[in-house]
C-alpha cells in the first residue's frame, strides 16, 4: 500500500529512506489512522483508469488513431487540445493526489499529443535561439545540454519535471504576493516569502572549486520542498518567483567580464525605470536613502552610505559603491525558459493555468542595463532588443551560469547530488494510511501534501496544508505501536525516520502560522517545540531567526534583538544588522 516516492532528481529517478537499511522497505513506514481521528477527509490515491480516460484522450486512444488512418488525418479541434492541455496542468497542480508512476507519462502523453496537434494546425511560431546562449562557457552550453532546444516534441522526463517545478514557482508567487498591487511591493513580498521558507544554507556555493565543489545541486523544486537554499538557490527561487509575477528580475554582477573578475552579487527587480537591489544571502533588501525603503542600483552607486549601512564594526560588506559603477546583467535563464516547445507552450496558458515559462533574455539584460549606473533611463531603441544600451554593453550582459551550473554539477557529482537529494526530500515519501467514513484505506504522503498544498495557498479545511502537517505529526504512543516487534537495528531506523517527519512538520507549521500572522501559535511551534525540543536540529537556526520574526510582530523588540545575535547560520551578518537596528549595541 506505499505511493512510489516522487521523482526528485532529474539525474535519478527517486529515492529511498533517509539513513535507513537495504532491508527496510516503506510498508513498516505506515501508520493507520482513521479520518475522523485527525479530522480529515481521506485525499484521492492512485486515479482509476476510468478517471484517467474522463480527463483527457489515452494514450491507447492515440495508438487507435495511428491504426486508423483516416482517424489520425483528421485535425484536431482547437477544445479538444486545450482539453489535453488542461488534463496535463491539471495533473501537475495536483500531484500530491497522484502517483508519479501514474502522472507523468499522462502528463508527457498529453503534451505530446497537444504539442503534435498545434505544429499540424500550422500555429505560428516566432521562436529563435536566444544569442545570450553564446555568453555561457562551452562546457555549460555543450550539446548535452542544449540538444532539442529548438524542438516541439517533449521528453518524458527533464520536461515533465520541469514543468512540474514551474507549476509549483507559479503557485508560490500568487499566494507569496498577497495583496500586493505596486511592483516594489510584489517584489517585496516575495523575498519575504524567501527568505522566511527556504533556510539558510551554505551548499552549493555561488562559484563551486575543487575545494568547494557543493553537492546539495537541486531543481528549484527539489529546493523548494526541501525548504533548505544556499544564498545562490535563494536568488535563484526569487528570481523565478519574480518572472512568474510578471516581473523582470536579474543578477548583477560586479568585475570585468574581459578580465576574468565577474563575480555574480546579488538579485535586482526591475520596477519601472529603476533597479531595485535584494541580498537573499544577508536576507534583506538593500535599504534606501536614510534606511528607508528599497535602494535602487543608482542610488547605491551614487550615494556611498547605502551600502556601507550593510556593513558590521567586524565585517564590512563585500560589495561598495566604488564597486558597482559598472555592473554586469545576468538574466536567470535555463535551457527549458529558452527552447522553443517551452515558448509554444508559454503562449497557450492563461487564466488559473498560467505559468510563465520562457523568458526572451537579450530584452530583459537589454532592459535592465539602461536601469544601471551610467545609463540613460530608457534604452535607445526599446523595440529592437539586440541594440545595447550604452558601447561596450554587450560585454556586459549575459546568462547567469548558477542555473545553468546546476545542471552541470549534477551529471558530474550524480552520486553526491543523489546522496543529498536522499538525505533531506525521502521523509517526503513517508506515507500513512487513512481509512474514511466508508471504510475505505488509501495511502497518503502528509509532508508532501502539506508542502504542495502550503504552496498552493491551500491552508485550512480537511484538505488543507494545515491539516496534512498535522497528519504528518504522529503521537508517541503511535509511533512505539508501530516500532513494537522490530528488530531493534530497524526499530532505532524507523523511530529515526519518524523523528524526521515530526520535526520537519512542526518548524514548517511554525513558517506557516507566522506567515498567517498567527504569531503565538508560531512562537509556541518555533520555541517550545523546535528550538526547545531539538536544540541542536536541522532547524534549529531557521527556527531562531523565525522566532524573532514572531517576537517583534508581539512588540518584543529586545527579545527579537536577542535571537537575531544568537543566529549562527550563513545568514548571520544579515541578522546582526536586523539585531543592530531594533536595538543598538552599547558602544
Amino acid at each position: 500500500m506505499t505511493s512510489p516516492l516522487p521523482f526528485w532528481s532529474r539525474s535519478s529517478s527517486c529515492f529511498g529512506p533517509r539513513a535507513v537499511g537495504s532491508g527496510l522497505l516503506l510498508p513498516l513506514l505506515l501508520i493507520a489512522i482513521s479520518s475522523a481521528g485527525c479530522g480529515s477527509r481521506a485525499p484521492r490515491g492512485r486515479p482509476t483508469p476510468k478517471a484517467d480516460r474522463r480527463a483527457a484522450p489515452s494514450a491507447a486512444a492515440s495508438s487507435q488513431d495511428q491504426a486508423n488512418p483516416a482517424a489520425a488525418a483528421q485535425p484536431m479541434s482547437r477544445e479538444v487540445r486545450d482539453k489535453l492541455l488542461e488534463g496535463a496542468m491539471d495533473v501537475l497542480g495536483n500531484l500530491e493526489a497522484y502517483e508519479e508512476s501514474v502522472a507523468f507519462p499522462q502528463v508527457f502523453d498529453r503534451l505530446n499529443q497537444w504539442s503534435h496537434a498545434v505544429a499540424a494546425a500550422g500555429a505560428a511560431d516566432r521562436w529563435h535561439l536566444d544569442p545570450l546562449l553564446e555568453t555561457l562557457p562551452e562546457r555549460l552550453r555543450g550539446e548535452g545540454v542544449t540538444k532539442g532546444i529548438d524542438e516541439l516534441a517533449f521528453d518524458a522526463t527533464a520536461d515533465v519535471l520541469t514543468l512540474r517545478d514551474q507549476r509549483w514557482l507559479a503557485d508560490v508567487a500568487a499566494t507569496a504576493r498577497g495583496d500586493a498591487i505596486e511592483d516594489l511591493a510584489v517584489a517585496r513580498s516575495l523575498f519575504e516569502w524567501t527568505v522566511r521558507s527556504l533556510a539558510a544554507a551554505s551548499d552549493p556555493p555561488m562559484v563551486p572549486t575543487d575545494a568547494n565543489p557543493g553537492s546539495r545541486w537541486f531543481s528549484t523544486g527539489e529546493i523548494l520542498l526541501a525548504g533548505r537554499a544556499s544564498a545562490p538557490q535563494r536568488a535563484w527561487v526569487f528570481l523565478e518567483l519574480v518572472r512568474h509575477a510578471g516581473l523582470d528580475g536579474v543578477m548583477l554582477a560586479t568585475g570585468d567580464p574581459a578580465d576574468g573578475t565577474l563575480r555574480p552579487w546579488i538579485p535586482a527587480v526591475l520596477c519601472g525605470e529603476d533597479a531595485y537591489l535584494f541580498d537573499p544571502g544577508y536576507g534583506l533588501p538593500i535599504p534606501g536613502p536614510g534606511g528607508e525603503g528599497v535602494a535602487t542600483a543608482r542610488q547605491a552607486a551614487s550615494d556611498p552610505t547605502i551600502l556601507a549601512s550593510m556593513s558590521l564594526p567586524d565585517r564590512p560588506y563585500p560589495v561598495q559603491a566604488t564597486d558597482i559603477e559598472r555592473l554586469t546583467v545576468l538574466v536567470p535563464a535555463t535551457p527549458w525558459s529558452l527552447s522553443r516547445r517551452m515558448h509554444l507552450l508559454d503562449r497557450q496558458l492563461a487564466g488559473a493555468r498560467r505559468v510563465d515559462l520562457a523568458i526572451d533574455a537579450t530584452t530583459v539584460a537589454t532592459r535592465a542595463l539602461a536601469a544601471l549606473p551610467g545609463q540613460a533611463s530608457t534604452p535607445a531603441n526599446a523595440d529592437q532588443p539586440e541594440a545595447a544600451a550604452s558601447p561596450g554593453a554587450e560585454r556586459r550582459r549575459g546568462l547567469w551560469e548558477f542555473p545553468w551550473e546546476t545542471l552541470a554539477r549534477r551529471r558530474a557529482l550524480r552520486p553526491a547530488v543523489d546522496a543529498a537529494l536522499g538525505k533531506e526530500l525521502a521523509v517526503m515519501g513517508v506515507a500513512l494510511q487513512q481509512t474514511d467514513a466508508n471504510r475505505e484505506t488509501r495511502a497518503f504522503r502528509p509532508l508532501y501534501a502539506a508542502r504542495l498544498r502550503e504552496f498552493r495557498g491551500a491552508l485550512d479545511g480537511p484538505d488543507g496544508a494545515k491539516m496534512a502537517y498535522l497528519a504528518a505529526r504522529p503521537g508517541n504512543a503511535v509511533i512505539a505501536e508501530m516500532l513494537a516487534g522490530l528488530p531493534p537495528p530497524q526499530a532505532e531506523q524507523v523511530k529515526r525516520m519518524y523523528d524526521e517527519l515530526k520535526g520537519d512538520a512542526t518548524y514548517w507549521l511554525g513558517v506557516l502560522t507566522l506567515t498567517e500572522k498567527e504569531y503565538e501559535t508560531a512562537v509556541d511551534y518555533l520555541d517550545r517545540m523546535t528550538l526547545q525540543a531539538n536544540p541542536e536540529g536541522v532547524w534549529s537556526d531557521a527556527a531562531r531567526v523565525n522566532l524573532a520574526r514572531a517576537r517583534l510582530a508581539l512588540g518584543e523588540r529586545e527579545e527579537a534583538a536577542r535571537l537575531l545575535r544568537e543566529d549562527a547560520s550563513p545568514q548571520r551578518f544579515g541578522s546582526r544588522l536586523q539585531a543592530e537596528r531594533l536595538v543598538p549595541s552599547p558602544q
